[in-house]
């Protein structure tokens, strides 16, 4: 039976690709004060990635990126290109579990070994992406009114915290012009805005076709307000020389907080609600690698491929890094150049170009026959 999400399930599922993990870090630091106007700009060309991506599907609506590819590309090099997506969607989920497992191990439980807390991950992911996209979906659509609310929550504490929001730290303003704050800031467009084209795999899936490329677009625009609002914080409250060298700014922020004369443990539960949202990213991206796998190997079901797949991302995630100063570093420099910069930005933009050829030619055939 085919899975069917409505539109609203689509972009809450496109928020929290990016929520479940970006908002643990202070993407750009070599931004200093201006990385919150990087993250503003770069919101622009995530918006054209955007079309890009519904442009493609709206050719192949009943198809996903990895099953049209061979159709643009040929079978050869689009089969190769269809397999290092499902490769790629694979090793995000393992990135993303060792994002949070990290975050638990440090932060709450450092006695406990790092192996036991990303089993106890995964084990609810299996079960999460064995039930399928329809309910994981539901979760989104319910989890992020939820982590909405905790955010602005955030913000109300801040303010309410004496001395903790301190917005002369945002100041100069574009110091040294704007070209270094476009230079720095490209990175964006791979991460975390790049990472959509994971939902590329749930456009077919969609009830309201007509409504996919809004709910994109809309998508990302709440994404970049969400993800420059948390750049502000960041900078106003612990600025931009100690947001960059953080492990987790998010949490040394939230520390700051005060609630009342006793309560000032939020960070507990913003560690909790940063687990919901990753676990829905891991459960996304798992779910996207299965899919895949599913659609290479003419498989009618995807549930198969629910613990196997599962048990590759609890290796991988152990074993992409020694250490989680080793895997920040893959991830934000080797990871975004040399994997996502192709994968999200340049081979979507090729095929669109492939795309356009084939279709002109396709029509100077059609009006010469018709002549």
């Amino acid at each position: 039976m085919k899975t069917k999400i409505s539109a609203y399930q689509l972009f809450s599922s496109i928020v929290l690709v990016p929520y479940g993990s970006a908002l643990l870090f202070f993407i750009i630091p070599n931004a200093k004060q201006d990385a919150w106007l990087s993250m503003l700009i770069y919101m622009f060309p995530a918006i054209i990635l955007q079309i890009v991506y519904t442009y493609l599907w709206s050719k192949y609506p009943d198809d996903t990126i990895v099953t049209y590819m061979p159709k643009i590309f040929g079978k050869i090099i689009g089969t190769i290109l269809s397999i290092l997506y499902t490769i790629f969607f694979t090793y995000e989920a393992a990135r993303v579990l060792r994002d949070i497992a990290s975050l638990i191990t440090i932060n709450t439980m450092p006695k406990m070994p790092l192996s036991l807390t990303t089993v106890l991950i995964v084990s609810t992911v299996v079960c999460s992406v064995h039930t399928g996209i329809e309910n994981l979906c539901r979760a989104a659509q319910v989890i992020l009114p939820i982590l909405v609310f905790f955010f602005i929550l955030e913000w109300i504490f801040l303010f309410t915290t004496p001395n903790a929001l301190k917005f002369y730290n945002l100041k100069p303003v574009l110091e040294n012009g704007i070209l270094p704050v476009i230079k720095e800031g490209w990175k964006l467009i791979t991460f975390p805005y790049g990472e959509t084209i994971l939902l590329t795999m749930l456009y077919p899936s969609v009830v309201e076709k007509s409504k996919v490329r809004k709910a994109a677009i809309l998508a990302v625009i709440f994404q970049g307000i969400i993800l420059t609002l948390t750049s502000i914080m960041f900078i106003s409250v612990l600025g931009a020389d100690f947001a960059g060298t953080s492990l987790f700014p998010l949490l040394r922020t939230v520390r700051l907080m005060h609630i009342g004369e006793s309560f000032d443990r939020v960070d507990v539960f913003l560690i909790l609600i940063m687990v919901v949202g990753g676990f829905i990213k891991i459960s996304l991206f798992t779910y996207g690698g299965m899919l895949g796998t599913a659609q290479l190997l003419k498989l009618k079901d995807t549930k198969h491929l629910a613990v196997p797949f599962s048990v590759v991302i609890l290796i991988t995630s152990l074993l992409i890094a020694k250490n989680y100063t080793q895997h920040i570093y893959i991830g934000q420099v080797i990871t975004l150049l040399y994997v996502h910069l192709p994968l999200a930005i340049f081979i979507p933009i090729i095929a669109l170009l492939l795309q356009w050829i084939k279709d002109l030619v396709k029509n100077k055939k059609s009006c010469e026959k018709n002549l």
